[in-house]
């Protein structure tokens, strides 16, 4: 036990014995990443009442921490993305259960999340009586081009993101389409029905805000009505759905970085390949003629 305390008797500075032994309690219970983050929490604690960090050039301290990743294995939680085909689904469910003004408010928001590659956080409020005026979508957010009774573009202007934290602003373009599947027009409808006042975006006619685990329920709820699979669906399934469908639709992998706003190459993380593309392989290499150079 005398590894537990520094060299003065004292439990700070944390000997690398002491974060060793913490670290290998703590994996009975927790995964390798909440571990992670309860050292962080010590490491800050260490800084904080002026010592220096209690984690670097802990080599047995990582060889531990890896040996536990390595038992637990990586987890890897596969969210289930939003395509067109689901959300069409769920319209029928969504406008059976809310009212009009209600179903307008959520399928603007539902459109708008995915034909804009948003992450849930960037088209929902912390409270559902709680919004934040410098981060939070507004109804002056939206701007219909030519005009509201006719849009054929939408421009929403992100007040705050992810990777912008500095909050210099993001302004998005989104094209009115043909199809069932508009977020110009859902906007528009939105707009024209329920004209909301001046503030939040996105509120129910109680005058709740849409939040995340609101999202999150009715998208799940109403899958699971219309007879879809829906226990991984979450808010962040539109952003998925859309970086699938965008690549399934042959969008080129530099668009789609940009449209989703990503600042490095994880969004390939976020591609679901269609099974049909996947069968379409084989039979297309087989094809190919020719001869290739040796490298």
């Amino acid at each position: 036990m005398n590894r537990l305390l520094g060299p003065d008797g004292d439990v700070l500075p944390a000997s690398e014995g002491t974060l060793v032994y913490f670290a290998s309690y703590l994996a009975r219970t927790v995964r390798h990443s909440t571990i992670k983050l309860y050292l962080a929490a010590v490491r800050n604690l260490h800084i904080t009442a002026g010592f220096n960090d209690p984690l670097k050039g802990k080599l047995l301290l990582r060889k531990v921490l890896r040996g536990i990743l390595r038992y637990q294995g990586q987890q890897r939680i596969r969210r289930q993305p939003v395509t067109p085909q689901v959300l069409l689904a769920i319209r029928p469910v969504l406008q059976s259960w809310l009212s009009p003004r209600d179903f307008s408010m959520v399928w603007a928001a539902f459109n708008l999340a995915f034909f804009a590659f948003l992450r849930c956080s960037e088209f929902t409020y912390p409270g559902v009586r709680k919004y934040r005026p410098l981060f939070d979508l507004t109804t002056d957010c939206v701007a219909f081009h030519p005009s509201l009774a006719c849009p054929q573009v939408m421009s929403v202007q992100l007040k705050s993101s992810k990777t912008d934290i500095f909050r210099q602003g993001q302004s998005l373009t989104i094209a009115s389409t043909s199809s069932p599947l508009c977020a110009v027009t859902a906007m528009k409808e939105y707009f024209l029905l329920a004209k909301p006042e001046r503030g939040p975006l996105f509120y129910f006619h109680s005058g709740r805000y849409l939040t995340r685990s609101m999202v999150s329920h009715l998208l799940r709820d109403s899958s699971r009505a219309a007879g879809l699979p829906y226990r991984s669906l979450k808010g962040h399934s539109f952003r998925i759905g859309a970086a699938s469908v965008a690549a399934a639709a042959g969008l080129p992998d530099w668009l789609i970085k940009v449209l989703g706003r990503w600042s490095s190459d994880c969004y390939q993380l976020y591609i679901r390949i269609p099974q049909t593309t996947l069968e379409s392989v084989a039979p297309r290499m087989a094809t190919v003629s020719g001869h290739f150079s040796q490298t």
